[in-house]
């Protein structure tokens, strides 16, 4: 039997014991069904696949990024309170920021970093294209971060908010964006428990 058809034995395997059927694998097996050599490594392959994704699920570290979580703070440490008010959620695809900045200004910075984002030897103005759910695409003019160490092989987008207060009042709980520079997409990532964090925004900013 081909390989596809080793992963549908599998995958029929593993959804009959998910579903408790008590026969399980020895149905299959009880007769004179002989797996082939191909299966029978597809087969283990898979069995030392799921232990490692067993041990790995067991660290939280790696598991916070997996499921994505908030970070909550001030970008600054001379800030005075309601200043560089800041909200980063991060994921296995990269982050995304929203933060204010100090008094003289009402707008903030909404920053994107991620693995597919050029990296350039400057700090650089380009224009790209940001896409939200719900909303229209917007082409505008942003920024465009050197390549830093600290983030080996991820590129930063920084894009101005003009109000910090609309931004909050359009936050979502759940909200994907998309980003596209010269036709190109460079940035595909989504949030969660949005709600939750505009409200500690606003109370930072209070």
């Amino acid at each position: 039997m081909s390989a596809m058809a080793a992963q549908e034995f599998y995958g029929d395997v593993q959804r009959r014991i998910s579903a408790s059927t008590h026969d399980g694998p020895t149905y299959y097996l009880r007769g004179n069904y002989t797996l082939t050599p191909e299966q029978e490594r597809y087969l283990e392959e898979r069995r030392q696949n799921d232990e490692k994704l067993n041990e790995l699920r067991k660290d939280p570290v790696l598991m916070r990024y997996v499921n994505g979580h908030w970070q909550h703070y001030q970008a600054r440490s001379s800030a005075l309170p309601g200043e560089f008010c800041a909200a980063t959620y991060t994921n296995l695809h990269g982050s995304i920021t929203l933060n204010g900045v100090d008094k003289s200004w009402e707008g903030g910075l909404l920053t994107f970093i991620g693995k597919k984002i050029p990296r350039p030897n400057q700090f650089r103005e380009i224009t790209a294209t940001l896409t939200q759910s719900g909303d229209a695409p917007a082409t505008v003019r942003i920024f465009n971060a050197p390549a830093s160490p600290a983030m080996h092989g991820h590129g930063t987008l920084i894009f101005a908010v003009p109000s910090m207060k609309a931004a909050l009042a359009g936050m979502s709980d759940k909200q994907d964006f998309v980003i596209t520079i010269e036709g190109q997409e460079v940035f595909r990532m989504g949030w969660k428990e949005g709600k939750g964090a505009r409200d500690n925004l606003q109370k930072c900013m209070r």
